[in-house]
Parts: C-alpha cells; structure tokens; sequence
C-alpha cells in the first residue's frame, strides 16, 4: 500500500509517487485521502495547551490506513492523568458485585432457555435477539473485567468467574479471548500484532459496500476466530482446558435435558451479541478512526446501563485496572482529559456511518507498526 509518515522532525519517509490530488489542509500540514496518508506526530504546539491529545487531521473517515510514528497515546494519556490527578489512582481495584451479576444472567439466560423449549423458532428468535443477546453482551463486558483481575483480588476466582460466566454462551472461549485481549492492549493499533485490527484479506474480501459491511459485521464471531489464527503462539494454560470441559458439558446438558429449541436460544443469544446487533457496533465504535488520528474513542450512549460501562473505553485503556463500575468516575474528575476528545453518543449511527459512508472501511484506522516481533 501506498503510504506516507510524518517523524518526529517533521521528516518525510516516502515510500511511493506523491499523489497529484490534496484532499485538506490543515494547520499548514496537507493529507491526502486515497490511497495515502500523511501523518504527524501528536507532540505539536496546538497541542501543548490540551496534553494526551490528538491532533485532529480529518473531520471524515479516510478509507486508508493511518500510519502514525509514536506509541500508543493510553501510555502518555496514563502518566499525565496520574500526575494531574493522583487520587484517580484510588479508582484501581475489584468490584465483587460483577460475579452476583454473571450469576443472575446465567440465571436468567438459562430461564429464558427453558421457557422457551418448546415454542416455535418465530416467537423464539425475537426473545434470543432482544433479550438474549444483550444479556449475553454483557456477559462479555463481565468476562472482560475478570480477564483484567477486577471481579475478585485472587486471578484463581477471576478465572473461576471467567468459566462460568461463559457457561450459557455456547463456545468455550473466554479464557483464549483473555489472551488476546491482553495482547490488543500491548500491542494497540500495530499491525498485525493486534488481534483488534482486521487482517488485509478481511478488507480485500468485504471492501468498502454496505452489503459487504453488513456482512463483515454478521460474520464477525467467526472472523474474529479465524483471525487468531495469524499468531503463532497460543494460550495453553490449564484454564483452557476448564473453560472448554465446562461450557461443553453445559452445551450437551441443554441439549439433553432442554432440547435443541432451548439451544437454540442460547446459540442465538450469544452469536448476536458479537454481530449485526446494536450491541455489537462497540466492534466498529472503539477503535475505528471516524476523527483521525484519534484511534480510541467512548460512547456515553443508554446501552451502558446494559453493559456495564463498556462505553467508556478511553478511560479503560487509559487506567485499564479501573472496574466497570467507577470508569465514570473517571471522566467526572479528569474532564479536561476527555471531553475535547470525539465520542460516540448513538450505537445505531455508528452502524449507519460504518455501514453506508463509502470511506468507512475495515482500514479506516489509525494504526503503526508491529513492535512484537522487535
């Protein structure tokens, strides 16, 4: 691909022919928009009264990759937070509430289930696909918390609550999402270390159409399990293996003592969560650069009342061992920090964007070099 990066000294690395078209100016610095992008570094002067900040370069989606030089801002964003508000750090901690949460989702997931065992899939479908899936969704969100150690004070009952919090979700894999959750937070935004960032057959295969938007996103579980396979290494811990002996023995006891129609209704319930569902636009609304070069951005929207807070992203990445429920908080003693950035306020006008502006595609991202493998 055709691409341009600014440095730090304001020095052009050019690896193809300079592109006759300019599509904006800003600031005196000039971006082109199909197929490269010139980038800066975020340490500019318009930035030294707003610090963490990025420096704006489109108020539109770009349709191609842009290359940034620096890493990831979370780490500076995460110093200068701590040191202008040093009793954020008091935030840091557990929130045991969030297991007698997974409890009373399993709970009621698996009612729903049985209640439903013997109805017809046209009455069953809209439960699994209004109710299920956001129960499901916010099932994920809690798997989340657990992964980062923020359900209990010992990583054993985090992983115990990893286990059962993925019981009523058909596909045992909420340990192996830990893992390559943990590597999308070291390795943000890098291609292709970040698990989070679409392999370039994803883009090639769905391109830049509504239909092939909507299908990326209907088939996103199954994509985003292929996707793993481009790391060669793989978590083998003994944890894997309970969380598979667990959710199948779950899966076969449904089946036998429920029936395939209350499977169903979980299979349902846990696909849609991660696909074409209002639920599932948190896929394309936490990292995909609507405002580059701002590659993280938070929705404050009502499905955070369903999903625990997974809205306020910029604050999880920027103080990750924060639980769901005082990420808020976050926001509310470090304004400065976070409302000069861009957010997301509709879930639905995410999908609208993604899914019919043309140069919304699967490389609208702000994204930099792979430092894995260095």
């Amino acid at each position: 691909m055709c691409q341009q990066v600014v440095n730090q000294d304001d020095k052009i690395n050019q690896t193809c022919p300079i592109v006759s078209e300019l599509d904006a100016k800003l600031n005196g610095k000039v971006i082109t928009n199909e197929p490269l992008s010139v980038v800066h570094s975020p340490d500019t002067k318009e930035n030294a009264a707003k610090p963490g900040m990025p420096e704006f370069i489109s108020d539109e989606p770009i349709s191609a990759y842009t290359y940034v030089d620096y890493s990831q801002p979370h780490w500076k964003r995460r110093k200068l937070l701590t040191e202008a508000h040093p009793h954020l750090k008091s935030l840091n901690g557990v929130d045991n509430m969030s297991g007698l949460y997974t409890i009373a989702l399993n709970i009621g997931l698996f009612s729903m289930a049985y209640l439903l065992k013997d109805s017809s899939f046209w009455v069953m479908f809209p439960f699994a696909y209004v109710f299920g899936a956001v129960m499901n969704h916010a099932l994920w969100v809690l798997i989340h918390d657990f992964g980062h150690d923020m359900g209990y004070e010992t990583t054993w009952l985090n992983n115990v609550f990893l286990c059962i919090a993925n019981l009523p979700q058909v596909a045992p894999a909420s340990v192996t999402f830990v893992y390559y959750h943990r590597l999308h937070h070291t390795h943000l935004n890098e291609t292709y270390a970040d698990p989070d960032v679409p392999s370039p057959w994803e883009h090639e295969m769905f391109g830049n159409s509504a239909l092939g938007k909507i299908g990326y996103l209907a088939f996103f579980p199954i994509l985003q399990s292929i996707r793993t396979l481009r790391f060669t290494e793989f978590n083998n811990d003994k944890w894997v293996i309970v969380n598979w002996v667990t959710t199948m023995a779950v899966n076969l006891s449904v089946l036998y003592f429920l029936g395939f129609r209350a499977f169903l209704f979980l299979f349902i319930s846990s696909y849609f969560a991660l696909s074409l569902h209002p639920v599932g636009a948190r896929w394309i609304a936490e990292h995909y650069a609507v405002k580059p070069k701002q590659e993280t951005y938070s929705y404050y929207g009502p499905i955070n009342n369903v999903a625990f807070n997974i809205g306020y992203h910029n604050e999880h990445h920027d103080l990750p061992r924060v639980p769901w429920s005082k990420l808020p908080q976050i926001r509310q003693m470090a304004p400065e920090y976070y409302e000069p950035l861009y957010k997301h306020d509709s879930y639905l006008q995410v999908l609208w964007t993604f899914f019919f502006n043309p140069n919304f595609t699967l490389q609208t991202r702000v994204v930099r070099e792979s430092t894995k493998h260095k």
